[in-house]
């Protein structure tokens, strides 16, 4: 984190007052690397815990299981600390650290971004929890991107909608300054986005594309967005024992939409190093003529060019588990629809990503071949003319 950032910011929840001023005073006390000694808001009660994530920003949790109850009969998901975990998990995104008694009882909650730590470890054993959480970098993404998000709206309403509210107030349609600001802000999440983000995290250039080039990532939503039907250039994945494949979706969405699609066209995506052009481009001598050959159609591929023959091939790059693919346009499939279902749906290609994919299926399969013209004869002919 930069000098200028605010210091970590955790939330203690525990209904025991020793407990909390012992753990304040120790971690206050503790530097977390690249982060600086933390400010600890102890609190007693999950309701105000509650009301405290609601109008201010913590970047950690810390919780207890059970609070003001010694009933060994209580089911664990009526516990305080349960209720609170699913309470913050459905107002916000913080990771957080179980530090109780009880730890055998919620062990199936562990996960990377919910740690649990027994109270008679001791508060090292906290503090390392909590710097083992602030070294995922994902509370310093999650403050960055908080950040570009208000700073955006902050700047669409004064530079935009108060410039222009005498023409706004007039529009029927309420909701139109939302639309337009929503767009807006999925527009500036890439872009000059993206590298304000790697600034604030300190990363530098380093993984950010040119300014003329998109990073893998802008390629895809992941996952897809909640409550949309399927839609063309929809990534899914389909495993049949040891066999696993991933198709791409070609038929086109406005017929999923209207449920005037009975079948989808599916093309198959195979694995990048499963092509031919790959082995031979990474094997053999640098310098022979074949793997030279190979590293032109390779970089043909990676660049997406287009035109007869490599409209038949599309890249579709690495992201998170997603791997490298290439899509064959030849190697087709039509599901009845409702058995699409059984394929796992991982990601969408994102505007205008999908609606080039269609267009180069499309493309193609229209192409007409014509006799090639004797283009050296007609260059004779017109270079004689006077």
């Amino acid at each position: 984190m930069s000098e200028k950032s605010p210091p970590p910011r955790i939330l203690h929840v525990d209904d025991d007052a020793e407990v909390l001023a012992e753990a304040k005073r120790y971690l206050e006390g503790e530097e977390i690397p690249d982060w600086g000694r933390p400010e600890v808001v102890s609190i007693p009660s999950f309701d105000d815990a509650t009301g405290f994530l609601e109008k201010e920003r913590f970047d950690l949790v810390v919780l207890d299981v059970r609070l003001g109850s010694e009933q060994d009969d209580v089911a664990i998901e009526d516990e305080a600390g349960f209720l609170a975990l699913e309470q913050i998990r459905s107002r916000r995104f913080v990771p957080i650290i179980f530090w109780t008694a009880l730890p055998g009882a919620i062990g199936h909650l562990a996960g990377e971004l919910v740690h649990i730590r027994e109270k008679t470890e001791g508060l090292p054993a906290l503090a390392d929890a909590i710097n083992a959480l602030f070294g995922t970098r994902l509370p310093a993404v999650n403050r960055a991107l908080l950040r570009l998000v208000e700073d955006e709206q902050r700047r669409y309403m004064w530079d935009f909608v108060a410039d222009h509210w005498d023409e706004l107030r007039t529009v029927d349609d309420h909701t139109a300054v939302a639309y337009l600001l929503a767009r807006r802000l999925g527009r500036s999440l890439g872009g000059p986005g993206i590298h304000r983000l790697a600034e604030e995290l300190g990363e530098g250039a380093a993984g950010v594309p040119p300014d003329d080039k998109i990073h893998a990532m802008e390629m895809y939503l992941r996952p897809p967005v909640a409550g949309t039907k399927l839609q063309a250039g929809d990534l899914l994945f389909e495993e049949d024992g040891d066999e696993q494949t991933w198709w791409i979706v070609l038929t086109p969405s406005c017929d999923i939409e209207h449920d005037k699609a009975d079948y989808i066209q599916l093309a198959a995506c195979q694995l990048f190093d499963d092509q031919v052009d790959i082995a031979k481009w990474r094997s053999g001598d640098g310098n022979s003529g074949e793997r030279k050959k190979a590293k032109k159609r390779v970089m043909e591929l990676l660049r997406q060019q287009t035109g007869g023959q490599l409209d038949r091939w599309l890249f579709l790059p690495q992201a998170l588990d997603i791997p490298d693919l290439v899509v064959d346009l030849q190697e087709l499939r039509s599901m009845p629809i409702g058995d699409v279902a059984d394929l796992k749906r991982i990601a969408s290609l994102d505007s205008p990503f999908a609606e080039a994919a269609i267009n180069r299926f499309n493309r193609y399969y229209g192409r007409i071949g014509t006799p090639d013209l004797d283009a050296d004869g007609a260059f004779t002919r017109l270079d004689r003319k006077d």
